[in-house]
């Protein structure tokens, strides 16, 4: 009988997280932004869970939400240097998503 952690605790936040981050590597940005979500929702105040959820949406090219998420969690961890990145960069490429899309005709 082959079980996964998350069958055995599926209220592990941290779990969820770690998931989230696989899928994320496996390139199904559906996946990992559905645990992303489910961490969240059992760790609000938890900046990986934000970071998660910008993660995926930005792999989505969703990047006005993934930069939302983003800065979610750098209000949570001011001092946490790679959410900012990662809020900076998401802006970044929202904007440049942005001028392209408007470029084409």
């Amino acid at each position: 009988m082959h079980l996964q952690a998350i069958d055995l605790d599926p209220t592990d936040a941290t779990l969820l997280s770690n998931r989230s981050l696989c899928w994320i590597r496996l390139d199904q940005a559906e996946h990992a932004l559905d645990d992303a979500k489910a961490c969240r929702a059992l760790r609000p105040g938890w900046p990986k869970a934000c970071y998660r959820e910008g993660a995926a949406l930005r792999l989505l090219q969703r990047f006005d939400e993934a930069a939302n998420s983003f800065y979610e969690g750098v209000q949570l961890d001011p001092e946490n240097k790679e959410l900012v990145n990662a809020f900076r960069e998401a802006v970044e490429a929202g904007r440049k998503f942005h001028v392209t899309n408007q470029e084409k005709p």
